[in-house]
């Protein structure tokens, strides 16, 4: 009876091992693998209202369909020099180790590629604001009109700030009069938002995103 139950014990705990080295392994399947030390990463931005952008190439890797007035997520690549191809338009970068990139799809088809800044402060959110329209001068300030959040950015360039954690709405001013504005946006601690001012038919406009890494591509 006793080796009848030891037996019994043993072919239990088995079965639990096995059962949380498949939980285990289900769990790790949900992650993706982080970037490897010293990648640069890079994304795309569509500033064209008109359509989607099917594909675009970063040296051996393929960033696909991003949407109208959206980023897509990071990607990494070792440090080095690479083409850029968008719909046969070119842009060339060269990227250095932890640093990051963004590819500006303007609506005349043509590429602009902006430096960001790297963050990695677990007190603090980071604001990038992305200047994306032909107009000079532009404030990020609050909904409001009463405080400035970041000053002046030129056109198709972009600046930054850390902030506190915090519930705000944004709105974009240039010589005090508002030209768009967004609604809510939750600014969260470690987490990096951007906001961009792009025109569409003529009139600017507000986007927000998180910003993010896609390690599967």
């Amino acid at each position: 009876m006793r080796a009848l139950m030891h037996t019994a014990f043993f072919a239990l705990i088995s079965s639990l091992l096995v059962s949380m080295n498949m939980a285990q392994a289900g769990e790790d399947a949900l992650y993706a693998a982080e970037a490897p030390d010293g990648a640069a990463f890079i994304r795309v931005v569509n500033a064209d209202a008109s359509g989607a952008i099917a594909r675009a190439s970063v040296g051996d890797k393929v960033i696909k369909e991003v949407s109208p007035l959206e980023a897509s997520p990071y990607i990494y690549l070792a440090e080095g020099s690479y083409q850029v191809d968008v719909a046969g338009q070119q842009a060339s970068v060269t990227m250095k180790k932890n640093e990051f990139y963004t590819v500006v799809v303007l609506a005349s088809g043509k590429l602009k590629v902006l430096k960001d800044v790297t963050f990695d402060n677990p007190r603090k959110a980071l604001l990038s604001f992305y200047n994306l329209t032909n107009t000079g001068g532009v404030t990020l300030k609050t909904s409001d009109g009463k405080v400035d959040v970041i000053d002046s950015v030129g056109s198709l360039a972009v600046a930054n700030r850390e902030i506190n954690a915090v519930q705000i709405a944004l709105g974009a001013f240039q010589s005090g009069q508002a030209l768009a504005k967004t609604g809510e946006v939750n600014l969260q601690r470690g987490k990096v938002f951007s906001v961009f001012a792009i025109d569409v038919g003529g009139e600017p406009r507000l986007v927000v995103a998180e910003s993010r890494v896609d390690t599967s591509v």
